[in-house]
């Protein structure tokens, strides 16, 4: 089975096995292949080129860490996003050496309570994926 998940915790990414095929890069968790993640977390660290305005953030969900790379044509207001703020990205499964990355494709400023929100639907989609 090929899915797309939402919501799920970082750790998914940890224990899974990457690969590609036709589809894309994917991270492959009990025998169920991710190409895309919705994750939500705090800005850890972010990196942007100052000339292109493409770049790089680490993602922190409290379960674990992702690096998250962006390229500038798509994210005209990055430059406002700043290290400790919550944030919610859509992106596609990647790989950057040797490591499961994700390539962002949307991200959005959240407040607490959307990231709790998210954060227990994360956990609960876990049980999906028995």
């Amino acid at each position: 089975m090929d899915y797309t998940y939402f919501m799920l915790p970082l750790t998914v990414l940890k224990e899974s096995e990457k690969g590609s095929d036709s589809s894309g890069s994917f991270a492959s968790f009990k025998s169920v292949k991710i190409y895309r993640m919705h994750l939500v977390g705090s800005i850890a660290a972010i990196e942007i080129n100052s000339e292109t305005k493409g770049g790089y953030l680490i993602l922190d969900d409290s379960f674990s860490t992702i690096l998250v790379h962006f390229q500038s044509n798509l994210f005209r207001g990055i430059d406002q996003f700043k290290k400790g703020e919550l944030v919610e990205i859509l992106g596609d499964i990647d790989t950057y050496n040797d490591t499961i990355t994700l390539s962002m494709s949307n991200i959005k400023k959240i407040d607490l309570s959307r990231y709790c929100f998210n954060k227990i639907e994360s956990i609960k989609n876990m049980r999906l994926l028995k």
